[in-house]
């Protein structure tokens, strides 16, 4: 099949990126070092084909003059033809640090490398990025999966699961059947989900806020750190051994634990060991 390819310099911050893309996929490459802007949009049925040349490319540079400004790329694909949605796949390499709005419905959507703001929705797709500044997300059925994420976050879902590595700012999560899981937490963090099991890997501070219907919660506290507990469950069961590590330091709580719950159980328990920064 034929290939649109569009090759652009770079100059200045980071270029800020936009791609609306309703089905395929969605790959974004951000390179560290990397001086110009690379985009390949391929059509993956007969109906992308025909419309190939339709596909919007549209790459504006960076004003010399005006402080701040930045390449800016926007890459639209044709939704719709006749009763068929056409796929593409939309390839972009960047420098690192760019920043990207992307909107699919079905199109996976994977971003690698070191990337600024991030603006992700879906329907049913997959979404999946390894590191963004600040973390804006939103899917329906699909789920998401952040590695690292340096700012503030907000996640939304439906009925997809959210996995999130590292978060050092504040994160906020909401789900509706999906499950949730933070690895590591080095900030406030702020869960809501209904019929969705809960999990934090290791609460290293701040203020961990869990509510759910009928979803399991479990939370790992970092050894040694001492925590505030404020549970609350109509019929579930509530777990807690952090009374068990004999290396608590004495002082004021410098973790707070609010978990809340109808019937789901909660669990609180020491990590085995304080995760690696």
């Amino acid at each position: 099949m034929p290939v649109r390819k569009h090759v652009a310099v770079v100059t200045g911050p980071p270029p800020r990126i936009e791609v609306r893309n309703p089905a395929g996929s969605v790959i974004v490459e951000a390179v560290e070092g990397a001086e110009q802007l690379e985009v390949r949009v391929e059509p993956l049925d007969d109906a992308a084909e025909q419309l190939l040349d339709r596909v919007e490319i549209d790459v504006r540079a960076a004003d010399p003059d005006r402080a701040g400004s930045t390449t800016r790329l926007r890459v639209t694909v044709p939704e719709r033809r006749l009763l068929r949605t056409p796929a593409f796949a939309v390839g972009i390499t960047t420098p690192a640090g760019a920043a990207a709005r992307i909107a699919v419905a079905s199109a996976h959507v994977e971003l690698t490398g070191r990337f600024g703001e991030l603006e992700v929705t879906g329907a049913s797709a997959d979404l999946d990025v390894e590191q963004g500044t600040d973390v804006d997300l939103r899917t329906a059925s699909g789920d998401a999966r952040i590695g690292t994420i340096d700012g503030r976050a907000s996640i939304g879902s439906a009925s997809g699961d959210v996995r999130v590595g590292r978060a050092h700012g504040p994160l906020q999560v909401r789900t509706a059947s999906g499950d949730v899981s933070v690895e590591q937490p080095a900030d406030n963090v702020s869960i809501s989900t209904a019929s969705g099991d809960v999990t934090v890997g290791a609460a290293t501070g701040g203020a961990v806020q869990i509510t759910t219907v009928s979803g399991d919660s479990s939370v790992g506290v970092v050894p040694g750190l001492r925590v505030w507990l404020d549970l609350s469950s109509v019929s579930g069961r509530m777990d807690s051994r952090l009374e068990d590590d004999d290396r608590t330091v004495d002082g004021p709580p410098v973790l707070t634990l609010t978990l809340r719950s109808v019937s789901g159980d909660m669990r609180i328990h020491r990590t085995a060991a304080a995760p690696v920064a």
